[in-house]
């Protein structure tokens, strides 16, 4: 059996996605969201059976970069992506037991690669969010150290440092090798490639991955000396960018008006997000990158989730990296899209239903099991009258509660769990029994309305399977974000214990909670929490159900119908 290098067996391998997934945003990778120029998929559809057939010539392409960047052909090395580029200034200057310094967080695969060859990979780490630490850096340096990487605008912190900084680093280290990411450098439009010059221990690195559009294709540079860019080359592979790279690379850098039209439509985008998610009450960091990092706090994940639920993946970092907990960066995509994803975050009011007697008709469903297991246990009969007295006392978490409480009312003392399971028999049945005697008291036009602005919910007492099933047998169970069931809750945090509607709150980005129930311990718990708690009276025309109780229980408003919620909220 033969053994890879101990180096190789201690790394980690980069992991990337197989296949595409569907997303309506991809803002994860950094990508270009506008596409390349025009001019490169015209060129891309006009390839000749030559292009694809024989090898690539790079003449045309060393001339356009050296046009580009202002510098001699021979400074110049053209790369499969900046990846390669990293990857052969590591191999070309450092041994093991090196040492090479970078700041922490940055891009990770500089690590990978100087671990590769046995290097120690040293991460100093941000002083202050995010301002680069250039005096520990400078501190950091030893005997060992061969080179520094600097990664400006750095990803994924969006900072940038200045000329004079690395010029300062360049002069009191004129033997070690100072390398520059400058992946996003055209976003920020601060370069240093004019310094390659006159400092000799100077390498830039460049990228046509954001700026162009070209990350499919895979294309950096390397500049530097000549004498440099000579000793890279040796790494190199012969053939190492494809000829489509080169033709597509070509059309793009002679397009001048598209690389502005990108610059002027991300500044844009950029703006309207950095002052809104200031104005909502998140950490926003400055970012000269075409993304934005953003700590959302304890919404993170929550946010995360809900832009991945509307097709939209950014990447999250707060199981990755502890400098970056509860961040997200964004990649930015146009102005009218970045719009939706502020509409996605924007916090909104969120309306809680309770479901038995307020979405859901249960008289002939809930109240005949309760009818039919206190006849089966007491040989008595009961009223609807005696039944809603019993509820209006409250503390009963649910239905089983309810006629449990009335049989021993009675004198009687049998097991709980003999009462719910003769209540389940004429109330579920495995889905056969009263459970669909049920009718549906909401209209679903109102449903439509409310959640046009308000997220919706659902806190119940029935048990999850049953509370599915009826939302699912009315076609309502696309209207809720959120449900909270019985099963959620331990026994003794039911209603009235506010616990389901934390569980609600901490789902959603809202600000108020709207609590729609029939009872005092729905009222209880929406007063208790703090929320607008709505009361609903019994639809049922042979109880008389008077609405003090509902206030009396802290309700703000009572309503006939679960319907009238369109009156009280103005919508």
């Amino acid at each position: 059996m033969i053994k890879p290098r101990k180096e190789i067996v201690e790394l980690k391998s980069y992991q990337t996605a197989l296949y595409p997934q569907t997303w309506d945003m991809k803002l994860d990778s950094n990508e270009n969201y506008i596409g390349p120029s025009s001019s490169v998929i015209k060129a891309l559809k006009q390839l000749s059976t030559e292009d694809v057939s024989h090898y690539p010539h790079y003449g045309n392409l060393y001339k356009v970069l050296s046009e580009k960047f202002d510098i001699d052909k021979s400074c110049i090395a053209i790369t499969n992506g900046a990846d390669e580029a990293l990857y052969a200034v590591i191999n070309t200057y450092i041994e093991n037991n090196d040492c090479v310094l970078s700041v922490e967080p940055s891009f990770s695969m500089p690590e990978l690669y100087s671990k590769l060859v046995g290097a120690n990979y040293i991460k100093v780490p941000y002083k202050k969010k995010w301002s680069y630490p250039l005096e520990e850096i400078i501190n950091a340096v030893d005997i060992r150290t061969k080179m520094i990487i600097i990664t400006s605008p750095n990803n994924p912190t969006g900072d940038i440092i200045s000329q004079e900084e690395i010029i300062k680093i360049l002069e009191i280290y004129p033997d070690i090798a100072i390398v520059v990411d400058e992946t996003y450098a055209n976003f920020s439009q601060h370069t240093c490639i004019s310094l390659c010059d006159t400092y000799k221990n100077l390498i830039v690195v460049r990228s046509f991955s954001k700026d162009y559009g070209l990350a499919g294709l895979r294309l950096g540079c390397v500049i530097s000396a000549a004498e440099n860019i000579d000793c890279i080359k040796k790494t190199l592979s012969p053939y190492n960018v494809n000829s489509i790279a080169v033709i597509a690379a070509i059309e793009a850098l002679k397009d001048d008006n598209y690389i502005e039209t990108v610059r002027t439509e991300y500044k844009k985008s950029y703006e309207f997000l950095f002052k809104n998610f200031k104005e909502l009450n998140f950490t926003t960091y400055q970012s000269y990158g075409n993304f934005i990092l953003v700590d959302f706090g304890s919404k993170c994940n929550l946010i995360y989730e809900k832009l991945k639920s509307n097709k939209i993946i950014v990447k999250n970092f707060d199981s990755t990296d502890k400098n970056l907990s509860n961040c997200l960066r964004i990649t930015l995509p146009t102005y009218s899209a970045a719009t939706k994803i502020l509409d996605l975050i924007k916090s909104r009011d969120t309306v809680v239903f309770d479901m038995d007697g307020v979405l859901v008709d249960v008289s002939s469903s809930y109240m005949q099991a309760i009818k039919y297991t206190y006849n089966y246990f007491t040989g008595k009969e009961i009223d609807d009258d005696e039944i809603y007295e019993a509820k209006k006392l409250g503390g009963l978490n649910n239905d089983w509660d309810l006629t449990d409480y009335l049989i021993r009312q009675c004198g009687f003392d049998f097991s709980y769990d003999d009462i719910v399971e003769i209540f389940q028999k004429q109330y579920w049945n495995d889905g056969k029994g009263s459970i669909n005697n049920e009718s549906l008291l909401i209209d679903t036009k109102v449903l439509d309305e409310l959640s046009k602005n308000y997220n919706l919910a659902i806190f119940t007492g029935r048990p999850k399977e049953e509370a599915y099933y009826t939302l699912n047998k009315f076609e309502i169970l696309k209207y809720f974000s959120k449900i909270v069931t019985m099963n959620d809750l331990p026994h003794d945090r039911q209603k009235p214990k506010t616990d389901g509607l934390k569980l609600i709150k901490d789902s959603f980005l809202t600000d108020e909670i709207i609590y729609l129930g029939d009872t005092v311990d729905d009222m209880f718990c929406a007063s208790d929490f703090g929320a607008y708690g709505i009361g609903v009276l019994k639809n049922n025309s042979d109880v008389k159900q008077p609405a003090d109780y509902l206030f009396n229980a802290g309700a703000k408003v009572v309503i006939n119908s679960v319907n009238d919620i369109i009156n009280v909220l103005e919508i």
